[in-house]
């Protein structure tokens, strides 16, 4: 453990970085450093440091892939517990279907890859989704209509315990659970999937991604806004006129304009222009829009 890493009950064995980079870590490739993270290699070194960081009163945050993510500039005083290490995955059959079994730090890349080879079939709908299954389950996302909840048999995670939570439990709305109310960490899930074969499987996971295909190039989080009582909010930053708004290095994707596609090292930007977008939206439309994209430091 690097000396200048000084939390009472930290295991000591568990990796750890120092001056970590947020620019290396997230899709928009921008942000500044942190004070250490740590990389648990298993369910229970992640639970420990969940409750160690949460009782010592320091600043952390949970990263996975850093795909919906927009961290500070600078030096944020505080940890990371990374996920990226808690990738296994298995497949079990029942008589209606599999269960896979997920860990949170799992890839959608090879989640989808293990469900073609065995003809699984469910999850499809994450195919080209550059994130972790932690996270998607966290902002119960999607595409194509299906999300999360539409898989999930139960939820493990770590609060002050670890404990299961079914599906029900789990509260699920449109871009919400109930681990985004509370502090605490997924660890892993149980999805439900149908048997097919790794024929249909494969030919569902080409359909998705060709219709990512025309979705915009560049460093993103993908979609920054939820859509407005059922609108796509793209459409309304487009009606809007804000297509190819910038703010610095950051710009509204002319392809998809609930894109902010960046090309510098600044979150400032990032975010100044997700605030002018929110500005502008309300003056001219009376709407007001609300990010997906989940923020680590100080914006103020």
């Amino acid at each position: 453990m690097p000396r200048n890493v000084k939390i009472p009950g930290l295991p000591a064995s568990v990796p750890c970085k120092t001056d970590f980079s947020f620019a290396s870590a997230t899709t928009y490739g921008c942000g500044g450093v942190a004070r250490a993270a740590f990389f648990p290699r298993n369910e229970q070194e992640a639970a420990e440091l969940f409750v160690c960081l949460k009782n010592s009163g320091e600043n952390f945050c949970v990263l996975g892939r850093g795909s919906n993510v927009l961290a500070q500039d600078g030096f944020y005083d505080g940890y990371v517990l990374s996920t990226c290490g808690l990738c296994g995955a298995s497949l079990k059959k029942t008589e209606k279907g599999y269960v896979l079994n997920v860990q949170c730090g799992a890839a959608t890349g090879s989640l989808t890859a293990l469900c073609r080879r065995e003809g699984a079939s469910g999850l499809e709908f994450i195919a080209g989704i550059p994130a972790s299954i932690g996270g998607l389950l966290y902002m119960n996302g999607g595409a194509g209509g299906r999300y999360m909840e539409d898989v999930v048999s139960s939820v493990k995670i770590v609060d002050d315990d670890i404990r299961e939570l079914p599906r029900k439990d789990c509260c699920f709305t449109y871009k919400h659970s109930i681990m985004c109310d509370i502090n605490c960490c997924i660890l892993s899930a149980k999805l439900r999937l149908a048997k097919s074969t790794p024929r249909e499987v494969a030919k569902n996971i080409s359909a998705r991604l060709a219709a990512r295909g025309c979705l915009p190039c560049g460093r993103s989080c993908g979609c920054v806004f939820e859509n407005y009582c059922g609108v796509s909010a793209g459409k309304i930053i487009e009606n809007a006129g804000l297509k190819g708004l910038r703010y610095g290095k950051a710009f509204v994707s002319s392809e998809h304009a609930n894109f902010i596609i960046n090309r510098g090292r600044r979150s400032a930007d990032v975010y100044g222009l997700i605030c002018r977008i929110k500005e502008e939206v309300y003056n001219k439309l009376g709407i007001t829009l609300k990010e997906e994209v989940c923020y680590i430091g100080d914006f103020e």
